[in-house]
């Protein structure tokens, strides 16, 4: 990404102008750029949103109960209101978008098979590790009572990003693209349209004081849903005399306002207090944050009428100093303390968490007092998991000896054409009329009526009311509050007259403008917005691509910058590449492994052509934005630069990928890996053989050696797979070798060993040291079939590679050797390698 510090000029610079570098902004960005269109995103904050405060002075509320300040709901800079999220991904069921009597106002132009296949690249770019979202129950769990839950599921798994403020990681991704240009503190004033209103002409910016204009072919608003309402009402008013642009002033345009109903008004206790482990927080194996929650089953909500709806276990509320937890009691105090507290959470997230004064302070200190040991350790163990680990936990559940615990609900609103965004001035100021019908309310009351049922008839527990029954429907109605989760009001439709946009996002009417926002959502579902605004973003991203076509292919032909290609074989089918469907890689799991890998596996053995550090960072980042799950690296490659380019990426990068590694082959002995060395043994190594011949070592001493300055170059404690590379079998003693691995698997060094080579070298290891064998890499092509000597010994391909460098292939294009390929190795992964940037995503895309 390149920093811009004054508008561009010149006519249509770029393909597409994102106005807002959130979450979806900086998606939509990065998407588009993979399939070569040249990006400019604009956004009024700063690169660090801690200096980027909203201003809404002049904007009002009309509930405030019920609504968020505008300014704790919303915010500038890169990755937007990222800043503010906790970082909770669900996906929308597929209930979501039928069509249901109890939502009679909605029907989506999309069904779930639309979104889920870009969910994948969601997942990648919020950071909450794969795209699942559904997990049967574990089979010891069969016995439980949780198993009998017949109207409610346990099945859906929520998941958290690793660390919800995405500056750091969606920020960083889109600063290390080429093709996307970011020019911040930058306001859009005002979007001009064409005479006949049915295309935008270019945006009115204002800039440190100044006015401009800006100009590109396509335009899409990313900014969140009220800035971006607020900027089409502006537009709208504007030409109110010429046209009723957006179905007009009592059109759909700032209606079905929405967010959802939260709160909780009950308590869920569990019979067996042991069962709350299917309940609580656990950790996938890359260290991703997941929980089960209670979800009506389709079925229970078609047959009572229900608003989607999701519960929860929590602790009870922090403020309440009747729960008698000394580590409760000092979570309160610290975020009371408004300087501590600000520091730890959002202030909205503080401001709910310390509830209204007055605040018992001797209260809570009396708890702490109390068991102060607890306290400390307790609130130490959260510190280190939330905030001193790389992977930040979302949450905690001090757990309770008699099986009580809060249960919170968090609720789908039924869209209400009366629930809307006006402009409250000529000066174009909002005002927010966020309303709740009682349909909600009763929705709430009707499902937890159901799961109490549910809870009972399984014997799983039941649920403690904190209100009598007449008291519920109002306990309800004064929790009732959003804001945060800004959804509907430039709402999807097949129909101008009921929606904005259309089912790519584009708005109705108007031809090169787009909304990449929560606020194009039909309903709000019970799930947290940002996991689908992102999808849908990336989803429309290929729209664009697509829709806007050559110009975007010839662009993406010429990157400024990039070096000489690693695949002169076939330049012309990769610049052709770039108007091609791109979707996200799939990964699979190596056969007779643990390991899972993108199809596509991303090879080092070029990566020192490229003289600069940050080339050579920029090219791995873009194979792992483009998917690519897996490196292969090797001391030999560079003489240890290869693996020392991998060991600078920054931790959220590296933490994406698996990596493999080699011993066995080495560069010539006293050899660095500086690049003017590199250099100087390349060219006097024509000479002088010597200079730059690989040394071929089997002393197990020598192995052991290697592995530990490789995993010093890598900036690892282990590494997933561990290589012999171009074994030669009668030098290796098996039995020795073999110690050695197994041993450094039990400590946690390895995750698995093989071989990789030649076919030969590889044959001659399966006849005479099959245990050294688990994983094989080996050379590989369509015209030879070198690794058929795995069919011969009955193994399974796992990574093979060679097929892009076959000369036999060389008159086929590179899809169509590719595709062979995959199909060759159907359940494996193949192992490519460019140093060229704008075949990475090409390579990738393929894939498919």
């Amino acid at each position: 990404m390149t920093l811009l510090t004054a508008v561009p000029e010149g006519p249509l610079p770029y393909d597409l102008c994102v106005v807002g570098a959130g979450p979806a902004g900086l998606s939509l960005a990065l998407e588009a750029a993979s399939r070569g269109l040249l990006v400019l995103v604009l956004d009024a904050g700063h690169a660090n949103p801690a200096e980027s405060p909203p201003d809404w002075r002049g904007s009002e509320r009309v509930h405030p109960a019920h609504h968020a300040p505008l300014e704790l709901a919303t915010h500038a800079g890169l990755a937007g209101t990222t800043w503010l999220w906790g970082g909770r991904c669900v996906p929308y069921e597929a209930i979501d978008f039928e069509a249901r009597p109890q939502v009679p106002q909605a029907r989506w132009p999309l069904s779930e098979a639309d979104v889920a296949p870009w969910y994948p690249a969601a997942a990648r770019y919020v950071g909450c590790g794969t795209a699942e979202f559904r997990r049967p129950l574990p089979p010891e769990a069969a016995d439980s009572a949780v198993s009998r839950l017949s109207a409610f599921d346990l099945t859906q798994i929520e998941r958290w990003a690793h660390q919800p403020r995405l500056v750091g990681r969606l920020g960083a991704q889109a600063l290390a693209a080429q093709r996307v240009h970011l020019l911040l503190q930058t306001r859009v004033s005002a979007i001009e349209l064409t005479p006949t209103l049915d295309a935008v002409r270019q945006l009115q910016v204002s800039r440190a004081g100044q006015s401009a204009t800006l100009r590109a072919r396509a335009y899409v608003l990313a900014g969140g849903a009220l800035g971006t309402t607020q900027l089409l009402l502006q537009t709208q008013a504007r030409h109110a005399a010429q046209k009723a642009l957006f179905g007009g002033p009592e059109g759909p345009l700032g209606r079905y306002y929405m967010g959802h109903i939260m709160g909780c008004i009950a308590r869920v206790v569990l019979h067996q207090p042991a069962d709350v482990r299917w309940l609580d927080f656990s950790q996938d194996p890359d260290g991703t944050y997941v929980r089960r929650r209670f979800l009506p089953t389709p079925a229970t909500q078609r047959a009572h009428g229900l608003l989607n709806t999701s519960f929860y276990i929590d602790n009870p509320p922090f403020y309440d100093h009747r729960h008698g937890n000394p580590t409760l009691s000092a979570v309160f105090l610290g975020l009371a303390i408004g300087p501590i507290g600000r520091r730890l959470v959002a202030e909205a997230m503080r401001l709910k968490h310390i509830g209204r004064p007055p605040y018992r302070w001797w209260a809570h200190s009396l708890n702490i007092l109390r068991r102060p040991w607890r306290a400390g350790l307790d609130v130490l163990d959260i510190l280190r998991h939330r905030y001193l680990s790389p992977v930040r936990k979302p949450g905690f559940v001090l757990r309770s000896p008699g099986g009580v615990y809060a249960l919170d609900y968090h609720a789908e609103q039924a869209p209400n054409p009366d629930s809307r965004l006006t402009l409250k001035n000529p000066e174009g100021d909002l005002r927010v009329d966020f309303k709740y019908l009682p349909q909600d309310i009763e929705s709430v009351l009707k499902a937890h009526e159901l799961l109490d049922q549910d809870l009972r008839a399984a014997g799983l527990g039941y649920l403690d009311y904190e209100r009598p029954p007449e008291q519920r429907h109002a306990h309800v109605f004064e929790q009732a509050s959003d804001g945060f989760h800004q959804i509907g009001s430039t709402r999807m439709s097949a129909d101008p007259a009921q929606g904005v946009v259309d089912r790519d996002g584009r708005v109705h009417g108007v031809a090169n403008l787009g909304i990449a926002s929560s606020s194009v959502f039909t309903t709000s579902g019970e799930a947290n917005p940002t996991l689908m605004a992102v999808a849908l973003a990336c989803r429309q991203a290929h729209f664009w691509a697509d829709h806007l076509g050559g110009t975007a292919a010839t662009a993406a032909a010429a990157v400024p910058g990039d070096g000489p290609s690693a695949d002169a074989s076939a330049p012309r089918a990769f610049s052709s590449m770039a108007t091609t469907k791109a979707s996200t890689m799939r990964l699979v799991q190596i056969p007779g492994t643990r390991l899972q890998a993108s199809r596509l596996s991303f090879g080092t053995a070029s990566l020192h052509h490229l003289a600069r550090e940050r080339d050579r960072l920029a090219l791995l980042q873009a194979a792992i934005e483009a998917g690519f799950s897996h490196l292969d690296t090797s001391p030999l490659y560079g003489f240890g630069l290869a693996e020392a380019s991998v060991g600078a990426l920054p931790p959220e990068w590296a933490r994406r990928v698996s990596v493999a590694t080699k011993v066995g082959l080495y560069g010539p002995t006293g050899a660095g890996h500086s690049v003017p060395e590199l250099y100087a043994r390349k060219v006097l190594g024509k000479a002088f053989k010597g200079l730059n011949r690989a040394v071929v070592d089997w002393q197990l001493g020598r192995a052991r050696q290697s592995f530990e300055a490789s995993l010093r170059r890598l900036r690892r404690n282990e590494v997933d797979v561990l290589f012999l590379h171009e074994p030669v079998a009668d030098l290796i003693a098996g039995d020795e070798w073999l110690g050695w691995l197994q041993s450094l698997q039990q400590a946690g060094r390895i995750r698995h060993w093989g071989v990789a080579g030649e076919a030969p070298a590889v044959a001659a290891m399966l006849r005479q040291h099959p245990a050294l064998t688990p994983v094989v890499q080996v050379r590989d092509s369509l015209s030879q079939r070198q690794a058929d000597v795995l069919g011969a010994a009955q193994r399974p391909l796992q990574f093979t590679y060679g097929y892009l460098a076959d000369p036999a292939g060389a008159p086929q294009p590179v899809e169509l050797r590719l595709r062979e390929a995959l199909a060759r190795n159907p359940e494996g992964s193949i192992l490519v390698s460019t140093r060229r940037l704008d075949r990475v995503a090409a390579l990738a895309r393929l894939a498919d």
